[in-house]
């Protein structure tokens, strides 16, 4: 197909516009052969592109990296050649894969409400250009969502490192300036940390996949909310119809469908209270320390699509639409 390489363990073959690194295993996480790859595609001006079989599930951490990055999963079938996220037929260029012309994605089956696992994303702004205590945010919502803390943390897949908010913050300023990407697992949930340094200070933003939504209760979401309130910018609850236990197969699903979002007490204070309770939600409430609320929004249960409301809701407030792999 292409020419072998031999400098990189986790690449398999190079072209002049792609690196493609082939795994034949069950299960593919987010090692750091394959973060070395990618920083390579980056550097050269070529993509990234991860070929599996059909039958191969990925973690979460590596389907937040392969979307974050601009990288691509191609799954190789029976009848050729697809994106893993999509299912759009895909072909070889001779270069790298692309969209097969005049083909089109699969129809997507349908998913009962109220199945999938349960999806947290976080944005926290600490203000201090030297935060104290990164990971205090992951401690939250994994014991919230697990019962249990967090188990470990690392620069990839597997996370070998015992968990530890004095060593994560540590390790985080040692490499300050420069952004800091981290896996987190815990007794029922995986995600990704990230730390970098903006204008306004330091931004730390963290995804987690956690447990089937039927077992997380109303009163755990409940708590998390309120004790995030007085610290998170942004809180995001969803549900994603197809990922278990932290992997994703390669059959086209919906978007993961949000159920609420945290709008943080530094935004609901610029904008005032009132602006903050005309929001077009389902409903809403105020959290949060007395004179510092923040603005919890449910979108579930209502006649209007959860997709439309959040892209309502962030409008009403001026925020940008939170970034992850493929939906909200």
């Amino acid at each position: 197909m292409v020419e072998p390489l031999t400098w990189h363990p986790a690449a398999d073959h190079s072209t002049p516009e792609a690196i493609v690194v082939e795994q034949n295993r069950r299960v593919i996480g987010l090692s750091g052969w394959i973060v070395d790859a990618a920083i390579e595609a980056v550097s050269t001006g070529r993509f990234l592109q991860v070929l599996t079989p059909a039958r191969t599930l990925i973690t979460y951490p590596l389907e937040l990296f392969i979307g974050q990055s601009g990288s691509s999963w191609v799954v190789r079938d029976d009848t050729g050649f697809r994106d893993g996220f999509t299912g759009v037929p895909m072909i070889w260029t001779g270069a790298r894969f692309v969209p097969a012309p005049d083909r089109s994605a699969p129809p997507v089956d349908p998913v009962k409400p109220g199945k999938g696992t349960v999806e947290v994303h976080v944005a926290t702004l600490h203000r201090e250009a030297d935060p104290q205590n990164i990971g205090s945010t992951a401690d939250a919502v994994v014991h919230a969502l697990t019962g249990s803390a967090p188990l470990g943390w690392g620069t990839a897949e597997p996370a070998t490192q015992p968990w530890s908010t004095r060593e994560i913050t540590a390790h985080c300023r040692g490499r300050a300036p420069l952004p800091t990407h981290l896996v987190i697992v815990g007794n029922g949930a995986l995600g990704t940390l990230t730390v970098e340094r903006v204008d306004t200070g330091v931004l730390e933003r963290l995804q987690v996949t956690g447990p089937p939504a039927g077992t997380v209760s109303q009163g755990a979401v409940d708590g998390l909310i309120t004790d995030l309130a007085a610290t998170a910018r942004t809180v995001l609850v969803a549900v994603h119809p197809r990922r278990t236990g932290g992997l994703r197969s390669a059959a086209p699903c919906p978007p993961s469908l949000p159920y609420g979002i945290l709008i943080g007490s530094d935004v609901v204070r610029e904008q005032g209270a009132e602006h903050a309770r005309a929001a077009p939600a389902v409903d809403i409430r105020l959290v949060g320390p007395p004179g510092r609320p923040a603005c919890w929004c449910r979108l579930s249960g209502g006649g209007q699509a959860p997709y439309e409301l959040l892209t309502e809701i962030l409008h009403h407030f001026g925020l940008p639409r939170p970034a992850d792999q493929r939906a909200p």
